[in-house]
């Protein structure tokens, strides 16, 4: 205490911008300098560069992470481990999904193996969670739809981060207007009150259970199109069907599955490999809040936030 009775102010006290802005740059110029002077040590350049963000944001604990338990309550937290995906990638994927707060560049996000749990960088194979309940007395309020199909059902949400994407990586001519940086995906898990449960993943513009060549209407966003494959039953209604357990993921554009021929996914993360964040409190974190994507949308400001039946990825 000060001498007026007043708490000294010590490091996890605010400071001024200019100051957390010096020491964001300082942090980000050692960082590069570590990269550049030990090549082969990428794993302990890349630990000391989150150490000074972490001191450059004045939070001791600015890379806690939350327990699923103390965001969403015990039994749903339960649920929503025992429900985490097994990731499936295609050989030449372009980097594993990693924590945003620590690693937004294609560096950082590389991997390699075919059997592993993050990047050479030393990067932890991340997904963040989101759990929308529409189930009698559930969490279902601020703005969220839960009324038509949602009503009673309980949702879980397990979204992926990836520096970059490219859609027609190797494609002459289409490879630059297909790279972009940053990519969100998702798949998602529906509990309904039967339970019965089921699975989505986003592809491009929509969602997708299985590989197919019918999916071509959901990639390219056309809902009349894809209305009418569910109407003669050839898709599966909003993309859900049977949950496996299992996300196939696409090397370049990281476009989704549930289901999918394992022979062409041949890199696996197992799900007690891969680290679970509440994505609704590492929001409120210090390292979030300067998060920017352009020109890709964050998940917490798409529709399926709120909506988790939406069909559209945007």
């Amino acid at each position: 205490m000060g001498r007026n009775g007043r708490r000294a102010e010590g490091c996890s006290g605010q400071a001024s911008p200019e100051w957390i802005g010096l020491a964001l740059a300082l942090a980000a110029a050692l960082g590069a300098l570590l990269v550049v002077a030990a090549p082969s040590a990428p794993g302990f350049a890349h630990s000391v560069y989150r150490s000074l963000l972490c001191a450059a944001s004045l939070s001791g604990g600015c890379l806690e992470r939350p327990g699923l338990a103390t965001t969403y309550g015990g039994e749903v937290g339960r649920t929503v481990k025992s429900h985490a995906p097994e990731l499936r990638l295609e050989d030449g994927v372009l980097g594993m999904p990693v924590d945003f707060r620590t690693c937004r560049s294609p560096a950082c996000a590389e991997g390699s193996g075919l059997d592993r749990s993050g990047s050479v960088a030393g990067e932890r194979a991340t997904l963040f969670t989101r759990v929308v309940d529409c189930r009698a007395g559930g969490a279902g309020s601020g703005g969220v739809a839960c009324g038509g199909e949602a009503s009673g059902n309980l949702y879980l949400q397990y979204w992926a981060y990836y520096p970059e994407s490219s859609t027609f990586r190797g494609v002459p001519f289409l490879a630059a207007q297909g790279h972009h940086p940053h990519d969100w995906e998702v798949t998602q898990v529906r509990i309904e009150p039967d339970g019965t449960v089921s699975q989505r993943a986003s592809s491009h513009a929509g969602y997708v259970h299985g590989r197919s060549a019918l999916n071509w209407p959901t990639d390219a966003g056309l809902r009349g199109a894809e209305r009418a494959l569910e109407t003669v039953g050839i898709r599966q209604r909003g993309g859900w069907g049977r949950w496996t357990g299992r996300w196939y993921v696409a090397g370049g554009s990281h476009a989704g599955a549930a289901s999918a021929d394992p022979s062409s996914h041949p890199v696996t993360v197992g799900r007690d490999r891969i680290r679970l964040i509440p994505l609704e409190r590492a929001l409120t974190g210090p390292l979030a809040r300067p998060a920017r994507f352009d020109p890709i949308t964050p998940p917490w400001r798409k529709l399926v936030w709120l909506d988790p039946e939406a069909p559209g990825t945007g």
